[in-house]
């Protein structure tokens, strides 16, 4: 189950010296987000579809404060998992949308505001740890297969490796093909199946991913009770509705026909600096994202369109100039975009997504379950 378009948290930290290290492989996974975080640091929380969907993370890139197991983790980023009930609303987010946004904090009080607000969980249930050279994924497998023996092989990806750890109360996801190692609390997740954008759909025995798929966006609208889609119009060169990548600004988007349901979001990076306004039409599930401009915020004709991101073709009406189609297998697609010009799995067989070649901006075809065309997104690359 290989679905993303768009929310999620992750907390960015610089470094705490000095400090007892956390051994991440000793923690139960429900430890007080206060205990892996230091409100002496510059904290904030950033919403990151693109790793995982239906959750917060707290992600740490000096991560010396952190060892596994006795391996020192200097170098790697390391996030931990936060449940919010609020981000289970788009069913579409597993597809791997661009949503991305960001939410300084300072102490206590501006952090539990924030975890109020999206419903989320004061406490960690899991942690990920990045795997960048092939000697930590080698010291980190001996210690798990050391500790819980083989795992199980993953079939979704060529090395990955999971196991179910019952008596811990513990998911352990190895998978290196995406650099990552992921350990949950599986206490409250399901006992059936688990997805995510690095491991795909895992069966633990029984699974049933039509009810997996709806426990997890259980606060989603329903495509069928929506009401007046929007009409959208890709055109050959991926502007939408006559909105032009990198010179439409958000005042021309203020004034077009497009503009309805929109609510404005403004994200700040970890020092409080403007990093990008965003236009989000959360009913309908789209979203524009704008540069801002030399006025900061409150200059929308100087902050240029940057990208849009439709994230479930359900809900609303859109037609491409080039011949693509909502609902188009994957094959079909390569008829109409030659498979020269798309990067990566051009077969689908393990992601869920096409990335179309383009010098400026990052190009994603996203395709749910059943490797139907669902959802996309259109992003200025950094």
């Amino acid at each position: 189950m290989k679905y993303i378009s768009y929310i999620f948290f992750s907390f960015l930290m610089i470094a705490c010296n000095g400090q007892e290290k956390i051994d991440l492989s000793k923690l139960n996974l429900n430890e007080p987000i206060e205990k892996v975080i230091d409100f002496k640091d510059k904290n904030a929380l950033e919403v990151n579809t693109v790793e995982y969907p239906f959750c917060f993370f707290i992600e740490r890139e000096d991560s010396e404060k952190f060892t596994f197991d006795g391996i020192d983790l200097k170098g790697q980023k390391v996030f931990f998992q936060i449940n919010s009930e609020r981000l289970k609303t788009d069913s579409i987010t597993k597809f791997g949308g661009g949503h991305f946004n960001m939410q300084g904090f300072k102490d206590k009080t501006e952090l539990s505001k924030i975890l109020k607000d999206y419903k989320a969980d004061p406490v960690i249930y899991g942690f990920r740890i990045e795997m960048k050279t092939p000697n930590l994924k080698k010291e980190i497998l001996k210690k798990l297969e050391s500790k819980y023996g083989k795992g199980v092989k993953n079939p979704n990806t060529d090395h990955g490796l999971y196991w179910n750890v019952k008596k811990e109360n513990k998911y352990i996801f190895y998978a290196p093909d995406y650099d990552r190692l992921i350990v949950l609390n599986s206490s409250n997740l399901s006992k059936k199946c688990y997805w995510d954008s690095m491991n795909g759909l895992i069966d633990f025995g029984g699974c049933n991913n039509e009810e997996y798929t709806k426990d997890l966006t259980k606060n989603r609208t329903d495509p069928k009770d929506i009401k007046n889609k929007p009409v959208l119009k890709i055109d050959k060169n991926w502007n939408i509705n006559d909105l032009t990548l990198g010179s439409a600004t958000e005042a021309d988007f203020v004034t077009s026909s497009i503009n309805k349901k929109f609510e404005r979001l403004i994200t700040n990076g970890p020092k409080g600096e403007l990093q990008e306004v965003m236009q989000q039409n959360t009913y309908n599930n789209f979203y524009f994202y704008f540069i801002p401009g030399k006025n900061g915020e409150n200059d929308p004709k100087n902050n240029i369109l940057k990208g849009y991101s439709i994230n479930d073709f359900e809900a609303v009406d859109v037609a491409f100039a080039n011949g693509l189609k909502k609902g188009m297998k994957g094959e079909d697609v390569l008829k109409i975009i030659d498979k020269n010009d798309i990067v990566g799995d051009v077969g689908l067989k393990y992601s869920n997504y096409l990335e179309i070649k383009n010098p400026t901006y990052k190009i994603n075809l996203i395709f749910d379950d059943n490797k139907l065309f669902s959802s996309m997104y259109v992003l200025k690359k950094e």
